[in-house]
């Protein structure tokens, strides 16, 4: 930034926040209408007091924190610090570090915002209050000391612990798909058969009769095309990123967590060194829910394109449609700054992971100014009686954006040339046995998505969410899959029975929609603050709920109850080792999953899960070590 500015200006760096509440007592002052208590981070008073030292010998101070909620409590401590010096203070909002918008920033001459710092004090409060108030009720009731409850962590922990209910209450289907083989027009095919439902064996056997393949598979001798849809096909290019969208993305092609990816986006933000020695700032913004992008920067997009890509630039009007439903819109698409400083040409001067980040946010944003892919998809229908088979498929006259960064491999077309009045030469038939696969696990890139898709959480979070529920071992990842662990299962059970009016995905959104209302001044900080205050004390005076199995025959179910009528027919330990009775120490800890089936070896015990190391669920013996069933196989 010192060489857009010149030899005249000094830049000095706080290294992100200074100030926070403190983190082992409440610091919040309940009787002064939840007033904050900061008090300075680990090492930031000394790095400030040098800061306020270089600030003496300037006549002007302007603070450049992140142009977002975080950003703006920063530059207020900062500012409550400088005004001490009775000098000129200003707030730089930069949405991309370069010359012109620095210009431009210093020119406005505007300062702090004052409603985004009472919606960002609002949030900080409310997770302050949830954090010391649950958590000492969970350390109460689940026997298990320092265990911590964040707001919007419970949210996406209960997401987590629901799916893996969902794959271990899965029971696989067998079910079958019939095909008919044959040629149109001397071309090979295959016909596929029309159904709503998924068909069964018995099912398969009745429609091979009723269409005179069975008994004698010879009778059926050809089938006439009555039928034929077209269907257009226009897949328009994906918009530019999102912060949501890039942290899938870059999961998904890089394999990079959401922490690596947004440090390395931070790195891109604030610059490199290039050809001439300048630090130069590489993309816009990395904290976005927005996909819009703006006519300035397209211009630059399209002028890349016209000269490097000219038959692949969109050439009509451009609408980028409708943002999220949640989304702030506050900032712009991440997007290169210059388009024109192509992945290649810089390369030499980032490190590998930058650079792979870098090409990846380049060729989304030039990707979200192509032509769609344009095509038809062509439908022949066979009727035999009631019963209908199909074949399908695809022709693309232009591939568009497929064909960026490099051509798309042409495949040589197939063309039927089939008429309604056509034969269809059957030859022999196949039945596909196939199984209903359970849901998948989420990824960090599938949560972070999610999260954007309800509202849940804001870009300048996404990462440190799913980073707090790791570091508080609540969840596993393994190969991409996360999972709960057993004491994310215990911490999720209890928070969702007695906590769910707090952290139920509704109410999430709605607390991020009254934060954007502070921010609007549509309405106030400490009548939000109070409201979620009194709502929590009164379910912290209710009588607790916890989770309880109902016995032996029922092993699959649970049951809800209070503290004052808990009774517990069967307490099973987790881990190794037999079933022990008679110790309440030990009620309601384990909250492993326990099938509805006898264990197929000892006949004794009942069927167990949990999420291995290798992603996969486990099965074994609830009488494990005794019994020594495991497998993989549900």
């Amino acid at each position: 930034m010192t060489s857009y500015l010149g030899k005249d200006w000094l830049v000095v760096a706080t290294k992100g926040h200074i100030k926070d509440l403190p983190p082992k007592s409440y610091g919040v002052d309940l009787s002064n209408q939840f007033e904050p208590e900061y008090e300075w981070l680990k090492g930031k008073k000394s790095l400030f007091t040098t800061i306020t030292t270089k600030a003496k010998k300037c006549s002007l101070i302007y603070i450049a924190s992140d142009p977002d909620r975080e950003g703006e409590i920063i530059a207020k401590h900062c500012f409550d610090e400088l005004s001490k010096l009775k000098k000129p203070i200003y707030r730089l909002r930069l949405k991309e570090i370069t010359k012109e918008e620095l210009q431009s920033q210093i020119q406005k001459k505007i300062g702090l915002d004052q409603q985004e710092i009472e919606s960002q004090i609002a949030r900080r409060v409310i997770d302050r209050i949830f954090g010391f108030e649950v958590s000492p009720d969970l350390w109460k009731h689940l026997k298990i000391p320092s265990l911590s409850a964040g707001r919007v962590q419970s949210t996406v922990l209960h997401w987590i612990c629901e799916r893996e209910k969902e794959i271990q209450n899965f029971s696989k289907e067998n079910y079958f798909q019939l095909k008919l083989i044959g040629t149109l027009n001397e071309n090979p095919i295959e016909l596929k058969y029309q159904s709503k439902e998924k068909l069964k064996q018995e099912e398969i056997q009745t429609i091979l009769n009723e269409i005179q393949i069975l008994p004698d598979p010879s009778r059926l001798k050809n089938i006439v095309l009555s039928n034929l849809k077209i269907k257009k096909i226009k897949r328009n290019p994906p918009k530019a990123f999102s912060t949501a969208s890039l942290l899938e993305s870059s999961f998904r092609a890089l394999q990079f967590d959401s922490k690596k990816t947004m440090r390395l986006a931070q790195s891109l933000f604030e610059g490199k060194k290039l050809h001439a020695g300048e630090t130069v700032g590489l993309i816009t913004y990395m904290r976005s829910d927005s996909t819009r992008v703006s006519e300035s920067k397209q211009d630059l997009g399209e002028k890349y394109l016209k000269e490097h890509y000219p038959n692949l630039l969109w050439e009509g009007s451009r609408n980028q449609g409708k943002q999220k439903k949640f989304s702030q819109d506050a900032h712009e698409a991440i997007t290169p700054i210059n388009p024109s400083l192509s992945p290649e040409q810089i390369k030499s001067f980032l490190t590998l992971d930058e650079w792979k980040l870098y090409q990846l946010i380049w060729e989304r944003f030039l990707t979200s100014l192509l032509k769609p892919e344009i095509g038809e998809e062509i439908v022949y229908e066979f009727p035999i009686g009631k019963h209908i088979f199909e074949h399908s498929f695809e022709t693309i006259s232009d591939p568009g954006f497929k064909n960026f960064p490099r051509p798309k491999e042409k495949r040589e077309k197939i063309s039927l040339n089939a008429k309604i009045g056509d034969l269809f030469f059957y030859e022999s038939y196949s039945v596909e046995e196939k199984e209903t696969e359970p849901p998948q696990r989420y990824t960090q890139g599938k949560l972070i998505q999610k999260m954007e898709d309800t509202g849940v959480g804001r870009p300048s979070t996404y990462a440190t969410i799913l980073e707090t529920l790791k570091l508080r071992k609540y969840i596993v990842e393994y190969k991409k899959n996360i999972g709960p662990s057993q004491l994310g299962l215990k911490v999720d059970s209890y928070l969702f029975l007695n906590f769910f009016d707090l952290i139920g995905e509704s109410f999430t959104k709605d607390l991020e929609s009254k934060l954007d209302q502070i921010t609007d001044e549509k309405a106030s900080r400490v009548k939000l603050v109070a409201n979620f205050y009194d709502q929590l004390k009164q379910i912290l005076k209710s009588p607790r709920k916890k989770m309880v199995s109902i016995g032996k025959e029922n092993q699959s179910k649970v049951k809800y109850d209070t503290d004052e009528k808990q009774t517990l027919s069967e307490k099973v330990k987790n881990g190794k080792g037999s079933e022990k009775k008679g110790n309440t120490k030990n009620q309601n800890q384990s909250l492993t999953y326990i099938e509805n089936k006898t264990c197929p070896k000892c006949l004794d015990g009942y069927v167990k899960t949990k999420l291995g190391k290798n992603g996969k669920t486990i099965y074994f013996c609830s009488r494990y070590p005794h019994c020594d069933y495991i497998t993989y196989d549900n």
